[in-house]
């Protein structure tokens, strides 16, 4: 079949055509493509530590998400520390450190309840005897309803999950104290320790000086980061950042409180150079610890410092290992304190001669221990030292004996021994829980077999008396 022969104009009119079409076809080519929908996600969580009776725990988290959320309430999450579930009490709205915001943040705090063994940052070296912030401690988060998160939603079931570590935790109750260091090098020695100071609002302008509360931790708190030593014994209770406040027995009309000061020792203060307890070590009369004359110039430079410090009321106490150490102080630096709180200590009884409860007869002490202390037996050391005081006819001394240990941020807390009570060493407890409200009636101590938890009925606040005493009186 023979093609009729296109005119030229008809030649013309196809080549236009086509151009149009091509111009066509190259513009929807270069069309921008549609912008994806935006998608939510969660990006990180911050861990908030809380001091504890028994510790440590994490009851807050922050979670930060890719945009602003709206419709948050207490239902709106689920949460799992570790493969254990965990109770949501609020969640709302906040900045960064997890303060409560009025408006919508990509910032979401998600409180939570907490008990003893639940969601603690803490891990326990066994091998050191000493606790250490856990290397992560693992979260997640599941909706349990739509979110918006900006623009787009985050579904109902959607997980996130997130390994908090060392720069994902804060803790708000030391944040407030003053950390620095003291650095002993006397005596051929060279030994770092770790200090930590509190100051009451307001102290320096109260028109009077105030007194000063030290604390020297257990065992377990040894080592260069103070806060385990503030947070291992509950330690900020001593503070206004905790609801026990210790400190309104130290306030007055004219005293915003008491200042407190921590210190910590990078291995224990029953270390005598070997890094070894010291307890039964043979061949020395005394229980002699390396850090005696380091820890003694870090309180007396700290309190040269302070100008507003009450040098006639400084008090000295701490808890086992701390306990211990305060009996040391007391017997090599006794005169330079007002008044003494050892918690469980285990200064050994058969290192202190007849001329050592001498000297510290006649000093202010308030002993504290549990009757089932596994850890430091009681007739080894606190009762056997209480009983010789009070024959050498000390005045000032008081003992609380206690039958087992119960708190109250957890009054029913879980037990290795199943026993729904804390470890009996952990006497501690009943000092920062404010409940040091009983005593013996020492008229009626004539042996050891006198000091039990049922006779220790007389009244009296370890906390008030602590206020009271004075070095002149």
């Amino acid at each position: 079949m023979r093609m009729k022969k296109l005119t030229s104009a008809a030649l013309i009119a196809l080549a236009l055509s086509v151009t149009v079409a091509l111009s066509v076809l190259m513009v929807g080519c270069n069309d921008p493509k549609p912008e994806p929908a935006p998608e939510a996600s969660a990006k990180a969580i911050t861990a908030v530590v809380w001091g504890y009776e028994w510790g440590p725990a994490i009851p807050k988290i922050v979670v930060e998400f890719s945009d602003a959320v709206k419709d948050v309430d207490k239902d709106a999450f689920a949460v799992k520390t570790g493969t254990a579930n965990r109770t949501v009490k609020d969640a709302y709205p906040s900045d960064a450190k997890g303060n409560k915001t009025t408006e919508s943040s990509k910032y979401v705090a998600i409180e939570m309840s907490t008990k003893y063994g639940e969601g603690s940052p803490f891990s326990y070296n066994q091998t050191s005897s000493k606790n250490e912030w856990a290397q992560s401690v693992t979260f997640t988060v599941t909706a349990n309803k739509d979110l918006s998160v900006g623009n787009a939603k985050w579904e109902k079931g959607k997980k996130f999950t997130y390994k908090c570590g060392e720069n994902d935790r804060i803790v708000p109750q030391t944040e407030s104290w003053n950390k620095d260091t003291y650095r002993y090098t006397e005596n051929g020695k060279d030994i770092t320790l770790q200090r930590a100071s509190w100051s009451p609002e307001g102290a320096k302008t109260d028109g009077g000086k105030n007194p000063l509360i030290i604390w020297l931790h257990g065992m377990g708190e040894g080592g260069t980061d103070i806060d385990i030593a503030l947070l291992g014994n509950e330690v900020t209770a001593l503070t206004t950042e905790n609801e026990t406040n210790i400190q309104k027995y130290f306030t007055t009309s004219t005293c915003k409180g008491a200042y407190v000061l921590a210190l910590q020792t990078p291995t224990m203060w029953m270390d005598d150079g070997d890094g070894k307890n010291n307890v039964d070590k043979p061949g020395t009369d005394k229980q002699p610890s390396m850090y005696t004359d380091a820890l003694y110039k870090a309180i007396t430079t700290y309190v040269d410092g302070n100008s507003d410090i009450d040098t006639n009321r400084i008090y000295l106490g701490g808890c086992s290992n701390g306990g211990y150490m305060t009996m040391n102080m007391a017997f090599e630096h006794g005169d330079y304190f007002t008044a003494f709180y050892p918690v469980c200590e285990a200064y050994n009884n058969s290192k202190i001669t007849d001329d050592m409860i001498a000297q510290i007869k006649d000093y202010k002490m308030w002993f504290l221990q549990s009757d089932d202390d596994k850890t430091v037996d009681p007739d080894k050391f606190v009762k056997s030292t209480y009983l010789r005081l009070l024959q050498a006819g000390a005045q000032n001394m008081h003992f609380t004996y206690t039958g087992v240990v119960k708190g109250t941020d957890d009054p029913n807390p879980w037990s290795w021994m199943g026993s729904g009570k804390y470890d009996g060493h952990w006497v501690w407890v009943y000092a920062f829980n404010d409940q040091v409200k009983t005593q013996f009636d020492n008229s009626t101590i004539t042996s050891k077999e006198d000091m039990t938890s049922a006779n220790c009925t007389k009244e009296g606040n370890m906390w008030q008396w602590l206020s009271e005493q004075t070095k002149a009186a």
